[in-house]
């Protein structure tokens, strides 16, 4: 009897365990991302590469055309907020709805994710944009400037993103676009490789409390699914998920 009996617990532990690990999958967590990528629509949609693939992220697509009341039930459940390269971001900064879930989701520790735009000289931001950001305390960088380069990661002390999981302090990577000015309590995480005054990728911590504002012009970032470009995408995910990155 007590043979059998063993087997049945034995049995009955593994057609427990699937149940276990599909547990443990949920809840997915979540990342929103507003593109509605106005530069070479709709085939080169960015990021390039799944997040849900390579991070285990369900990636919630928003556009001006879709912005709708879900983006705040979404932003609950996320922890990055990543508006696209080339898009036109005055719609989703001009909605009161959306601002006010964008400041709980910063308040909640997100890392919001302004990436790559051409923008103009001396112009990269729309004045919906800067308005709300001023609204939280940020101050968007200024003199932006046009042009392609090469940038370094600063030094992994300078902020965690460079520490891991991926090392990126002192490696090269591409840009177009930098900033000359930008406030004191922003660092630049990257920079033109001959002047360090062109900041090429720029954050700002504890906004509103925990949130993160990051601002990027280094041109790779979420289109390359290996090199630096991706380790970067690895330490931000990790970043704004935790050490273990989104599958913790």
């Amino acid at each position: 009897m007590g043979r059998t009996a063993a087997l049945l617990t034995a049995l009955a532990l593994c057609s427990f365990q699937p149940r276990l690990r599909a547990q443990a999958l949920l809840p997915l967590k979540h990342t929103v991302v507003f593109n509605n990528n106005g530069r070479k629509p709709p085939t080169d949609v960015y990021p390039l590469f799944r997040l849900s693939e390579a991070f285990a992220l369900v990636e919630d697509f928003y556009s001006p055309a879709t912005l709708d009341a879900t983006l705040t039930d979404n932003l609950a459940r996320s922890r990055l907020l990543y508006v696209g390269q080339y898009c036109n971001e005055a719609p989703l900064f001009a909605d009161p709805e959306a601002c006010s879930a964008i400041r709980g989701f910063l308040e909640r520790g997100g890392v919001l994710f302004l990436d790559y735009g051409t923008g103009s000289r001396g112009i990269r931001f729309k004045p919906e944009t800067v308005k709300f950001l001023k609204s939280v305390g940020v101050t968007p960088p200024e003199e932006f400037q046009t042009g392609y380069g090469r940038s370094i990661f600063a030094a992994e002390e300078a902020h965690p993103v460079l520490a891991g999981p991926a090392p990126l302090g002192g490696r090269d990577s591409g840009h177009y676009g930098w900033w000359e000015k930008w406030s004191p309590q922003q660092v630049a995480l990257a920079h033109d490789a001959e002047t360090a005054g062109k900041g090429t990728f720029i954050a700002q911590s504890n906004v509103l409390g925990k949130g993160t504002v990051m601002f990027n012009q280094v041109c790779g970032i979420f289109r390359a699914p290996q090199g630096v470009y991706f380790d970067a995408v690895r330490n931000i995910v990790a970043y704004a998920y935790g050490a273990e990155g989104a599958g913790e």
